[in-house]
């Protein structure tokens, strides 16, 4: 679905990703895990197209539809959460904005004009499945100002935003943030059940060994990838640590 090709972005002549290798399948959820400041955020972003890579390439499967969820979402402050959550010019999103509002306000006319739009677009399913993610989410007012929800709800209208815009890949920062128990279970039945390709950040090890089948770890500049969960990560990074001590330990001898 995506892949990338020696792909480095420097900052102020620090090299946050260099010379990264990528490849993404239909069905694969990677996690990108590394200390602070390894460039995981910057490689996210670079990969979403909001930052220029230095070099490299990124090539994306033709007509794939991603979606990015930031770790501190940039939100309209002056919209409602319903105009934020659905946000896109397409005719569907337009349509169920006008027909929530006409709700909201208990104006027949406009509800009859915004159910007929709705049925000549089949955005009936899309409103439906939309409820049932923003009701997961704990996201209830649709007409609520977003300036006045907390950093956390706000989290929440961006992670419920970007999984309604129905993307085949997904690629997000700190997802399980702010996301109670009950949540966090939600969206990996969510993940599993829609089957999205997804590339992420989380610090969530127990969020990491469900859902995961691939692991990408940035240490001292260096990838390694591993076909497996956060458990089988911690595995074999440990096998490779030793390994790398002894050939350390064996080449200071020799000398």
């Amino acid at each position: 679905m995506i892949e990338t090709k020696n792909l480095s972005k420097a900052f102020h002549d620090f090299w946050a990703v260099d010379d990264v290798n990528l490849d993404v399948q239909p069905g694969q959820i990677l996690a990108l895990l590394g200390q602070n400041g390894a460039g995981k955020t910057t490689l996210l972003r670079t990969i979403a197209g909001l930052d220029t890579p230095d070099s490299g390439n990124i090539v994306w499967q033709n007509d794939i539809k991603v979606g990015y969820l930031d770790q501190s979402p940039d939100l309209n402050q002056t919209l409602s959460i319903l105009e934020n959550v659905f946000k896109g010019n397409d005719e569907a999103s337009m349509a169920i904005t006008r027909y929530e509002k006409a709700l909201e306000s208990n104006d027949k006319k406009e509800m009859e004009i915004a159910s007929g739009l709705m049925d000549s677009l089949n955005a009936w399913e899309l409103e439906i499945q939309a409820r049932q993610i923003l009701t997961q989410l704990k996201i209830t007012d649709l007409s609520q100002n977003i300036a006045t929800l907390s950093g956390g709800q706000q989290k929440r209208v961006a992670l419920a935003s970007t999984l309604i815009s129905r993307p085949d890949f997904l690629i997000l920062d700190e997802p399980t943030n702010h996301l109670d128990l009950e949540m966090v279970e939600w969206l990996e039945e969510f993940l599993a059940n829609n089957r999205i390709s997804m590339l992420m950040v989380t610090h969530d090890r127990s969020f990491l060994d469900r859902v995961c089948t691939d692991i990408m770890e940035i240490d001292d500049k260096q990838v390694f990838w591993y076909k497996g969960n956060y458990s089988y990560f911690l595995e074999k990074r440990q096998q490779r640590i030793e390994t790398r001590n002894a050939n350390i330990e064996k080449s200071t001898n020799t000398f």
